[in-house]
């Protein structure tokens, strides 16, 4: 993780508490990978905000996932933006990057660091059926225009004043 990641970006402190199972499936991607997640607030010509929804988040979520080797993060928010919504997004400025602690739910202790960047984005098209959608094994259950960002939105309290 470097300050050379969306660089000028606001920068938040996240903390999040994960039972150590959890912790455990992310260990090899936050030690061994690249521990960067980009994401994008997709809007379209009309204003609307592209959501998806999957299998581990509570409520609705920006498009976006682990950066992967030798992939810089607007290409992964690129690549995510498409998997998961079929959208051809232009990435444009981070809007933030937040700075997770992920530490074990059952005794406080900090596992390891990772970063989270968010992009605006602009795209337009319709946005198919999720059982369309997502790459295999994500479980997009989800993806839909939103006219306002909505009241569940995962990391709302955090994320709502980028978005």
């Amino acid at each position: 993780m470097s300050d050379e990641i969306a660089r000028g970006a606001p920068r938040e402190r996240q903390t999040l508490h994960l039972p150590e199972s959890k912790l455990e499936s992310l260990r090899e991607w936050a030690l061994d990978g690249t521990g960067v997640t980009a994401a994008a607030r997709v809007r379209d010509a009309d204003g609307r905000i592209a959501l998806v929804k999957n299998g581990w988040s509570d409520g609705w979520i920006l498009p976006g996932g682990g950066v992967e080797s030798g992939e810089t993060t607007v290409e992964a928010a690129r690549r995510e933006v498409r998997e998961e919504t079929e959208l051809n997004a232009t990435i444009d400025a981070p809007l933030v990057v937040l700075k997770q602690s992920y530490v074990a739910a059952e005794d406080g202790e900090e596992w390891f660091t990772a970063e989270y960047v968010v992009y605006a984005a602009r795209a337009d098209g319709e946005i198919p059926d999720a059982s369309r959608l997502g790459v295999a094994g994500e479980g997009i259950s989800a993806a839909r225009w939103f006219d306002r960002v909505p009241e569940n939105l995962h990391d709302g309290e955090l994320l709502r004043g980028y978005l």
